[in-house]
């Protein structure tokens, strides 16, 4: 029998409330687990809605896929390579979202308003983080930074299109969330950007989840 979306909900909740328990007692294998159980949610959550029957769904439920390889990488925040790896996977991620959200359709209109918008926001995000970046590091974040900005300007599009508020909450929330992992890996590592971005990203990837609910 096929479990229902407000089930995965529940199970996502618990996963992000395991592993915070984990990041409070450094239990490192506590914290693990919530996250990888959070992220198995999140990805069943779509499939159960019928991810797999739309264009749209099938496209967005690649990105999350790439997300959840991107979740297994950063499960260990203290190795630079396994980051990297993780990095390149959500910026995949992120650019399969950007194809699915042009795949449901966009007004030209707001995506250039949105790009205008988010243009800015990139650049500064990149003037906080550069002074906290090596020579290695570098270029893959403004890749990133320029990919989650672009996610947020598609999903603005796609929202003047056809006000689906799901697709926007969704994006931002996972902006924000992404601002608190940079704070933490670049800046200043503690519980405190774990407690505030772990609960937003996984309630974007469920918002973002059951959007292929609203075609």
């Amino acid at each position: 029998m096929l479990i229902e979306f407000p089930v995965w909900i529940t199970i996502c909740a618990l996963g992000v409330i395991l592993s915070l328990a984990g990041e409070h007692r450094s239990n490192p294998v506590l914290a693990a687990t919530g996250k990888l159980v959070a992220a198995t949610a999140y990805l069943a959550a779509a499939w159960s809605l019928g991810a797999t029957s739309t264009d749209y769904g099938r496209v967005l439920l690649s990105g999350m896929a790439l997300c959840w390889m991107g979740d297994l990488f950063l499960v260990s925040n203290n190795r630079p390579r396994l980051f990297l790896m993780g990095l390149a996977s959500f910026l995949l991620g992120h650019v399969a979202y950007i194809a699915a959200f042009a795949v449901r359709g966009v007004s030209n209109t707001a995506l250039l308003t949105a790009g205008f918008l988010m243009a800015l926001f990139a650049w500064q995000v990149l003037r906080w983080l550069n002074p906290f970046l090596d020579d290695r590091m570098r270029r893959p974040v403004w890749l990133y930074v320029t990919a989650i900005s672009l996610m947020m300007t598609l999903a603005v599009g796609t929202y003047a299109f056809d006000e689906n508020w799901t697709i926007p909450a969704g994006a931002l929330l996972f902006l924000l969330s992404d601002l608190a992992v940079a704070r933490d890996r670049f800046i200043a590592r503690g519980f405190i950007n774990r407690a505030w971005g772990l609960p937003l990203y996984f309630c974007g990837q469920l918002v973002l989840a059951s959007s292929v609910d609203y075609l």
